[in-house]
């Protein structure tokens, strides 16, 4: 065939046929090709090949969600005895992860605000074996100074693994401060459409063939569709990344002079607590923000049932204003306890700034705080 396809077909195949038991040895050895689709495929490989390019790493292995990538990433790294260190202000369902899944494999688990960078290196001199990080974080858009933290972690020898979901590769570069693994929720950002659910990591070699290995046996592996349209969406990343980092900034702005909104959580602010690491560390401030409704949990959620374009749902990181609060589904999980010390209020809402016209995504917010 003279003509070759500008798109990578979808390789919509569980297994691979062999001319010879020769050649399946040969795969199954040294994986010098494709034999079954838990192990590999075609159309995933082409999207891991893009996100490592993206990310500045070796490799990129894809998974059917974030967590399935968060889970198999922490679980090939760990094991009964070991240590992490993490953050309170991690996603959901990461603290679920950590603080019931992992003690029942006895993995000890140390929790220290985010902010509080000297309390996190003072357990990291403890010892540990992994520093879990995420920035920025869900839903305050606290920004960790991940080059310190993974500075001092190597120093004891242990690995940085750091979900990066809000930022995007287009807006924060880990590779450029040591981060071992790098974590997406491809749901969000990479794929941008809010249709496909499927994770990332992206690491070297060593991590990578654990990873791998595990992926293998979890079986928790994305399939050839998924890859074929998060592929699509990574086409339109930067573009998209730039129109989500301007609304955000003049929602956030916007919000922060709203009489009826009593604090605003965006890194792009600078009364922001962390605006001076985000100016440093990013490229962008994202598309996400967080606000607090000057009412209790039923204004509200009055306010949410009144928003019309910017539509109440979970998720983020795609085309279309999502909006919900924290309380309800990101952060259900965790106990009253918990969320008061992850900060996640009762009046709390995480919008997830599309890329609609802006005025009408201010529009939109200006009449649903009418209620209050």
């Amino acid at each position: 065939m003279k003509g070759k396809p500008v798109i990578p077909p979808v390789y919509m195949t569980a297994t691979y046929k062999f001319d010879n038991s020769d050649d399946l040895i040969d795969v199954v050895q040294n994986h010098s090709g494709y034999i079954y689709s838990r192990w590999d495929n075609p159309s995933v490989v082409e999207v891991e090949h893009a996100v490592a390019h993206l990310e500045g790493y070796d490799h990129a292995l894809g998974f059917s969600s974030g967590m399935a990538a968060i889970s198999t990433a922490v679980l090939a790294h760990v094991q009964t005895g070991d240590r992490i260190v993490t953050t309170r202000e991690i996603y959901g369902g990461t603290f679920e992860l950590m603080n019931t899944v992992l003690p029942g494999f006895g993995v000890d688990v140390t929790y220290v605000n985010c902010w509080k960078t000297d309390e996190i290196l003072a357990e990291i001199d403890k010892g540990l074996t992994l520093l879990y990080l995420e920035s920025p974080t869900n839903p305050l858009l606290r920004v960790v100074d991940v080059p310190t933290l993974a500075s001092a972690a190597h120093a004891k020898g242990a690995l940085v693994l750091l979900d990066a979901t809000f930022a995007s590769p287009i807006n924060q570069h880990p590779v450029q401060w040591g981060v071992d693994v790098v974590i997406h929720s491809g749901t969000k950002y990479l794929g941008g459409h809010h249709d496909v659910t499927a994770g990332f990591v992206c690491c070297n070699k060593p991590c990578s063939d654990r990873i791998w290995n595990r992926r293998k046996i979890f079986g928790g592996v994305m399939d050839p569709m998924t890859a074929f349209l998060t592929l699509r969406g990574l086409q339109t990343l930067e573009l998209r990344m730039h129109k989500h980092n301007q609304n955000a900034m003049a929602v956030a702005r916007f919000l922060a002079a709203h009489p009826k909104v009593t604090a605003v959580h965006y890194p792009g602010l600078p009364a922001h607590p962390d605006h001076k690491i985000a100016s440093a560390r990013m490229t962008g401030f994202g598309g996400m923000l967080s606000f607090e409704v000057a009412s209790d949990f039923d204004g509200t959620k009055q306010v949410m049932d009144r928003l019309k374009t910017i539509k109440l749902a979970t998720s983020l990181g795609g085309v279309t204003s999502l909006a919900n609060q924290p309380l309800t589904n990101t952060h259900a999980a965790l106990s009253p306890e918990a969320r008061e010390k992850a900060g996640v209020s009762e009046n709390l809402v995480r919008l997830s700034v599309g890329v609609e016209a802006v005025q009408t995504l201010i529009d939109d917010l200006n009449q649903a705080l009418d209620v209050i």
